[in-house]
C-alpha cells in the first residue's frame, strides 16, 4: 500500500531542507515540481538544498524521474543539492541512474551541513 507523499520545508543558515515523507512516486511529481520554480533556486536566498530521505519508505521510477528534474533545475540555477538519510539500496540506485553526478550523498543532515560549512563560498 502506498504511503502518501508530503514534505516539510525548513530554512537553515546554510541551506533549505526538505524533509520528505512517504513514497516518492507520481503524487510527489505534482507536490514537488509545482510547489515552486526550482530553476530560481531553493528559496530563502539560499544556494543549497538538502533533501532529507530519512522518512521516505519507497521511491519508484517516476519518483527517480521527479528527483532528476528537481536536481537539474537547481543545477541550472547554480545551486547545490545534497541528500541525506538514504538507505544503502537507494544510494546504489542513485549511483546507477547517475543522480550522484548532481547530488552529494551524506549519512545524515549533520554531515551534509558540516560539508556545506567547510565548502562555503
Amino acid at each position: 500500500m502506498e504511503t502518501p507523499f508530503r514534505y516539510e520545508q525548513r530554512a537553515l543558515p546554510e541551506a533549505v531542507v526538505l524533509d520528505l515523507h512517504g513514497d516518492i512516486s507520481k503524487e510527489a511529481e505534482y507536490r514537488l515540481l509545482t510547489s515552486r520554480d526550482w530553476s530560481s533556486g531553493p528559496g530563502d536566498g539560499k544556494t543549497a538544498l538538502i533533501l532529507n530521505f530519512s522518512r521516505v519508505s519507497y521511491i519508484n521510477s517516476i519518483g527517480i524521474a521527479v528527483l532528476i528534474r528537481l536536481v537539474r533545475a537547481l543545477e541550472q540555477a547554480g545551486c547545490r543539492t545534497l541528500a541525506c538519510g538514504l538507505s544503502i539500496h537507494y544510494q546504489k540506485i542513485f549511483r546507477m541512474v547517475g543522480l550522484t553526478e548532481y547530488v552529494l550523498l551524506f549519512p545524515n543532515e549533520f554531515a551534509a551541513i558540516a560539508w556545506l560549512k567547510e565548502n562555503a563560498g
